[in-house]
């Protein structure tokens, strides 16, 4: 007779042929599932029964398939935006190093690292971007179950892409700076301003495997990650003094992105639909 464990292996597998889910979507249904029966045997019912009653209040394989394709086509306006966003930005940003890799006054390390991480960087915007969003919309109406998850998977998604392209801009960094000036690193203000924002941005993907679920939670605190990258590298190119335009100017930029950030983190826990009910009050 089969154990528990051979049971969820052979619903999981069946699972993954029916829905195609991804590897984290399956975990996290397991682990709903095994929450279940634990509950129910708990309860006094036997192993096998609390599985089977698990399994039928949870759905069979062919249900929560019809489910993920209803979510996977519920894609919400802001992900096409930042999505076209991302890749116009990054057309033009290879157009603009091609040309000047062409005059001569860059070489390809240089070029490539500076595509690396302003790419990353961006990736961390557009992931704020997304907290933004949802936060906006939260303090209006609660989200739907779709718009939820496919915000939950397009964050996801962007901050993978986000932690690979700026580690891998920060090393052709450190490869070309090896190169130009003989040293890899050197605690500029700039290179610490790169490592906060990887560390930011490993957080933030360990926040999405430990908070499963919690959308809010996740785009709330993507918020956090426009603050750490706008003082990573902005506030770092100010203080290092790359640009010759007037700093309190800058500065002046820098903190009012931060205010601004932190007062959508502020109103990102408050219940939803908090401003409409507000607004009706006042009425």
């Amino acid at each position: 007779m089969p154990n528990l464990d051979e049971r969820i292996g052979a619903w999981r597998e069946s699972l993954r042929m029916a829905s195609a889910a991804s590897p984290e979507t399956l975990d996290e249904l397991e682990q709903h599932l095994r929450e279940h029966v634990e509950k129910l045997v708990r309860s006094g019912m036997p192993e096998a029964t609390a599985f089977h009653r698990a399994v039928k209040q949870l759905g069979d394989a062919s249900t929560i398939a019809a489910e993920f394709q209803k979510l996977q086509q519920a894609v919400w306006w802001p992900i096409k935006v930042v999505t076209a966003v991302g890749v116009a930005v990054a057309l033009a940003l290879a157009i603009i190093l091609v040309s000047r890799l062409g005059s001569g006054r860059w070489n390809f390390l240089l070029a490539a690292h500076v595509f690396t991480v302003v790419l990353g960087y961006l990736a961390t915007f557009l992931v704020g971007a997304l907290g933004i969003c949802f936060v906006a919309h939260r303090s209006l109406a609660e989200l739907s179950s779709s718009r939820a998850h496919s915000l939950t998977r397009a964050s996801y998604l962007l901050g993978w892409v986000a932690a690979s392209l700026t580690t891998l801009g920060v090393i052709l960094g450190m490869l070309w700076a090896k190169a130009e000036w003989g040293r890899y690193w050197a605690w500029d203000v700039k290179e610490v301003g790169g490592l906060a924002g990887i560390g930011w941005q490993v957080c933030f993907l360990c926040v999405h495997r430990l908070a499963r679920g919690s959308t809010r939670g996740i785009l709330v605190l993507s918020l956090l990650g426009n603050i750490v990258v706008t003082l990573g590298w902005f506030g770092a190119n100010l203080l290092s003094g790359l640009h010759a335009y007037d700093t309190s100017n800058g500065w002046l930029l820098v903190l009012a992105a931060v205010a601004v950030n932190l007062l959508f983190f502020v109103f990102g826990w408050a219940p939803a639909g908090w401003l409409r009910r507000a607004g009706s009050l006042r009425r």
